[in-house]
């Protein structure tokens, strides 16, 4: 299949919205870290902002991918771009609910309130329903298999943090963000270069 009129309609900005994602999740990696490890009080906002970024630009780039993946399996493209936007909502909302408990209250403190955590599981839920959709997509061609891989990296991620919340609590499954925010981050570096390259070929 020639993908270059498909990838050539995403304008580029699937590439650019990975590579944002990617190098915020990195930087949030990092906060996570040093707000943990260091002895210096940081603020859960040097952590949250490049966190919020991170997502909400994976589930823009999924969005940009929509022409692709409908060309390749028009439902799951649809049911894709669907629970895309039920997270974005849900991420929309619970960034609100944190920067101000942040700048307003005491932060996340202790157990986080009933409302927020179901804000949380909505937009995991929905986000690995959206990326397993369009990663089932790209795995149809060949051509696209290594978009479709990737993109189940944060899948399993965010399946496993599910996992260990239903099972060891709420705190418990949040606290893996230490370890597969960085995996997902290089898996999301990892999708702009495939996504680039392979425009690259079409385009010779």
């Amino acid at each position: 299949m020639n993908i270059s009129g498909t990838v050539n309609a995403t304008s580029h900005w699937d590439t650019k919205l990975f590579l944002i994602a990617g190098c915020c999740m990195l930087i949030n990696t990092v906060c996570l870290w040093m707000r943990h490890f260091s002895g210096y009080q940081m603020s859960l906002l040097w952590a949250a902002v490049p966190a919020v970024i991170a997502l909400a630009s994976c589930t823009l780039g999924v969005l940009k991918l929509y022409p692709n993946a409908v060309y390749q399996a028009r439902r799951l493209a649809i049911g894709g771009a669907s629970f895309a936007i039920m997270s974005l909502i849900s991420l929309l909302l619970a960034s609100i609910w944190i920067f101000i408990i942040s700048i307003f209250g005491e932060g996340l403190t202790g157990r986080p309130s009933l409302g927020f955590a179901v804000l949380i599981g909505i937009f995991m839920i929905c986000t690995a329903v959206s990326f397993a959709f369009n990663a089932v997509a790209f795995l149809t061609e060949r051509v696209t298999r290594n978009i479709g891989l990737l993109l189940l990296v944060p899948v399993s991620c965010w399946v496993l943090m599910l996992i260990v919340a239903l099972v060891k609590g709420f705190e418990a499954g949040l606290s893996l963000d230490f370890y597969t925010n960085g995996v997902m981050g290089v898996a999301f570096l990892l999708t702009s270069y495939v996504i680039a390259k392979g425009r690259c070929r079409s385009a010779l």
